[in-house]
């Protein structure tokens, strides 16, 4: 590379000063730093969900694709880098030239005053070794020039994660050391995108210790008002209030202490059973969470476990199976003993035996809290004191199952539709149908 291309790199018009020289090139070595770091966290990325997905991967055949995914990855993360070292190594040899130079031209302008009397040759060569000497830790300092732009890139990731701001805002930091549990929407507005509300003029009130349903198709907006209960985000206009108090002004610290959230895909740390359950309140002893597993039929589900609670559920859960999973993160939430339980339904991908395991625990958890439930089962649907049918962001229907399947009306849709193949009647039905069909 010629010297002008080093000003081209540098962003520089030839004859800069050398203050500006320096300048730009801490800027341009911070820069490729910078772009470094990001190539090589999207390789580990790449690996990462490789290593996850693989099974997916091998069985739809995609093999190539994600070789071919990672190559253009690693071949980025490769041009990046090979770009950084070159910026970042120019340090070490400019310093070396330097220090040659300035040695070189004190052996000939010492040469020539030893020559001409003006020092001794001993005065000379101190003068020389003197010079090694100061040189010498400048360029130790030098060569820590890579680790001091890696780790000021890295801090600039840090602060800039840490300086982000919080997707919901707190007007107040008042004190919440009980929730009854009354939870209000007055006229909340919400989306994700803008002109295209998910919730709007949303007015639902919940009563202290009552257990709602909400049901509808697909982008409702039920999961929405369970985000917006739980302050996951931020609706946009309007109040939410838990007992007759702003929402936004509830310490978010001790709010969420008082909630208990069980989503449809349950997310286990890895570590035993009991390090899961008691991951929200470490306090607790295995004589509780046993007492309180034996509430689940008669804690027949820890006995499946190879070594109790001390079984080791492995990362994100995968050494037990979907039902197992969801009985540990609903023992998670009974240990908590929440004020407000919100449940993105739990029992959408278990077997009948889990269900009705996770029911019981259910039942127990409803007794005890105000609930919101997105449903998806009729089990779910009948344990609760009202419904809640949406459609499109708005409640269009509400009352208990029997009140709106005599209304025929949407809900009697979704039954129909969704429901009734889980209800016994209709297995009963079925049943008597069947000989029939057969001819018998």
């Amino acid at each position: 590379m010629e010297f002008k291309d080093y000003y081209k790199t540098l962003g520089l018009q030839r004859g800069a000063s050398d203050d500006e020289v320096r300048k730009a090139y801490r800027k341009l070595a911070r820069n490729v730093t910078r772009q470094g770091m990001r190539a090589m966290a999207n390789v580990n990325s790449t690996i990462k969900e490789t290593i996850s997905g693989i099974a997916v991967a091998k069985n739809f055949r995609q093999e190539s694709s994600i070789y071919n995914d990672f190559d253009e990855a690693n071949q980025t993360s490769y041009r990046v880098n090979f770009r950084r070292g070159l910026v970042l190594s120019i340090v070490f040899p400019t310093l070396n030239a330097l220090g040659g130079m300035a040695t070189a031209l004190m052996i000939y302008t010492g040469a020539i005053n030893v020559s001409k009397g003006f020092v001794t040759a001993g005065v000379w060569y101190l003068f020389i070794m003197s010079l090694d000497r100061f040189l010498y830790p400048v360029m130790n300092l030098a060569s820590f020039w890579t680790q001091i732009q890696n780790g000021l890139s890295a801090a600039e990731r840090v602060f800039a994660l840490i300086d982000a701001e919080p997707a919901v805002k707190q007007i107040a930091l008042e004190s919440v050391d009980k929730i009854q549990g009354r939870v209000e929407f007055r006229h909340v507005d919400f989306y994700y995108v803008p002109d295209e509300p998910v919730l709007e003029n949303f007015n639902l009130t919940i009563k202290p210790g009552e257990n709602v349903a909400i049901v509808g198709h697909t982008g409702a907006g039920k999961t929405s008002i369970a985000k917006l209960v739980s302050r996951f985000y931020e609706f946009q206009s309007g109040e939410i209030l838990i007992d007759r108090r702003d929402i936004r002004t509830l310490n978010l610290e001790e709010y969420r202490r008082r909630l208990g959230i069980v989503t449809q895909v349950p997310f286990l740390f890895s570590g035993t059973v009991a390090e899961n359950i008691r991951y929200a309140r470490p306090d607790a002893s295995d004589d509780y969470i046993e007492q309180l597993a034996g509430k689940i039929g008669n804690g027949e589900w820890l006995k499946t476990l190879p070594d109790g609670l001390q079984t080791n559920v492995g990362e994100r859960g995968a050494m037990l199976s979907m039902g197992q999973r969801q009985l540990v993160s609903l023992m998670r939430v009974l240990v908590q003993e929440p004020a407000i339980f919100v449940l993105d339904e739990a029992t959408a991908s278990i077997d009948p035996f889990t269900e009705w395991q996770i029911q019981q625990t259910l039942k127990y958890i409803l007794a005890h809290t105000t609930s919101i439930l997105i449903a998806h089962r009729l089990s779910t649907v009948r344990s609760a004191d009202r419904i809640i049918v949406m459609h499109e962001g708005k409640i269009i229907e509400v009352g208990n199952h029997d009140d709106l399947m005599d209304q025929g009306g949407y809900y009697a849709g979704l039954y129909n539709t969704y429901f009734r193949h889980q209800s016994l009647a209709y297995i009963d039905e079925v049943r008597n149908l069947r000989p029939e069909k057969a001819g018998l």
